[in-house]
């Protein structure tokens, strides 16, 4: 389930480099399931299908990066089959510029949310060289519809060096390729959805696939080749072997990869990938039906003890006024001061301190602000409230409002 995501200039080889990478890594898993020695402290216990992902098909053509429209929809569809392929025993290989970071991004983030790695393979090719790629393209289109206004052999300009090629790939309209070159975001190793980073520049013959492979699984392809080279100075090898893990950690990869040692890298979630619990839908009534229940308590102790005068001299609580409410460990506690300091003495009535106006605005205050957690889904051990903790919370929540304290302080 490994992600690839491939970048790089117009025309510098993209779908040929995918291509190679999807070879290679076939190759190294024959090789690896071949041998029974295998010096990795990570073993491949499963053989990884690799897909390679278009962005451009007969449907969305190089000419869609005209129009904004055209170029979100095309973006949507590379999306949307990357996703699907992302599958636990595959590693996807998403093949085209992506040259905007906000959309690297955005596949990172997925690969987060798969719980996989994911890498990005800078194919480094000179502009000169993609603009020259593009006119090749350009005049082998033209040589093409010639040959159908009635040539029978195919004349190709002897400057064209990609005439004779096995390029098949379609070319960009001459502004259109200037446009994107300008408008390219190159990755950067600063920037974490780009990491871990390799550049492939044009003259090299294939990818790193034993480091890329190694980033993505874990598993430690060994050096079929020795160092054959002349032994020179440590001090001198160790100053040149330092310059080059310094050049590797800004230019490459973002760090250096001991083989022998690391392992596949731990995947953490993060809160852009971790999807919110999921509440039960009856949360909300719960809390309303509690809330009432509660409050319709209170309601029945200030019918059957009306004044504030006699409900406080029948009191077992010497603070103050004490009520019971249901399925809450902690009683309703009402200050004496505060008990009479309405503009009437009946608890429930006109201006008294438990008048039902009152207690019915309470109500709606607490639940508007638990309903916050509710409706954004952080019910689940992550600040909410379960259904067990709300008379308690509810009743603290008036205590709190009336000056009084629970028992438990």
């Amino acid at each position: 389930m490994p992600l690839v995501i491939l970048t790089g200039y117009p025309c510098s080889g993209l779908t040929h480099r995918a291509n190679q990478l999807a070879s290679l890594i076939e190759k190294t898993q024959d090789e690896l399931f071949a041998t029974t020695e295998n010096a990795s402290p990570v073993k491949l216990k499963s053989r990884f299908n690799v897909h390679i992902v278009p962005s451009h098909d007969a449907s969305h053509p190089r000419i869609v990066y005209d129009h904004a429209r055209t170029e979100k929809e095309a973006r949507g569809v590379a999306y949307a089959r990357a996703k699907r392929a992302l599958t636990k025993d595959s590693i996807v290989i998403l093949d085209g510029m992506n040259y905007i970071k906000g959309w690297r991004y955005q596949l990172w983030c997925e690969a987060k949310s798969a719980g996989t790695t994911c890498c990005v393979v800078h194919v480094g090719t000179p502009v000169d060289q993609c603009v020259a790629n593009n006119d090749a393209r350009l005049r082998r289109r033209a040589e093409e519809k010639e040959n159908k206004k009635g040539r029978s052999e195919p004349v190709y300009n002897a400057t064209s060096t990609e005439s004779n090629s096995t390029d098949t790939e379609e070319p960009y309209p001459s502004e259109l390729l200037n446009n994107l070159i300008f408008r390219y975001e190159e990755p950067s190793t600063h920037s974490r959805w780009d990491k871990p980073l390799f550049t492939v520049p044009w003259a090299d013959p294939e990818p790193p696939v034993a480091d890329i492979f190694h980033a993505l699984t874990g598993v430690i392809i060994s050096s079929a080749q020795p160092n054959t080279e002349t032994p020179i100075n440590p001090l001198v090898e160790s100053l040149v072997a330092s310059s080059i893990s310094s050049a590797a950690s800004t230019t490459t990869t973002g760090k250096t990869f001991s083989r022998g040692t690391s392992a596949r890298p731990k995947i953490v979630p993060h809160q852009a990938t971790v999807q919110a619990s999921v509440t039960d839908s009856s949360a909300l009534y719960g809390m309303e039906k509690c809330t009432s229940a509660i409050i319709t308590a209170i309601r029945a102790f200030t019918q059957s003890n009306p004044s504030a005068e006699a409900a406080l001299a029948q009191s077992s609580n010497t603070k103050g006024i004490s009520i019971d409410v249901p399925d809450a460990s902690i009683q309703v506690i009402i200050p004496a001061h505060v008990a009479t300091t309405g503009t009437t003495d009946e608890l429930a009535g006109a201006g008294g301190i438990l008048a039902l106006p009152k207690l019915q605005r309470l109500k709606r205050q607490w639940i508007s602000l638990n309903r916050v957690y509710i409706g954004r889904g952080h019910a689940a051990g992550q600040g909410g409230l379960a259904q067990d903790q709300i008379p308690d919370a509810f009743v603290r929540f008036l205590n709190s409002t009336f000056g009084g304290e629970d028992d438990d302080a």
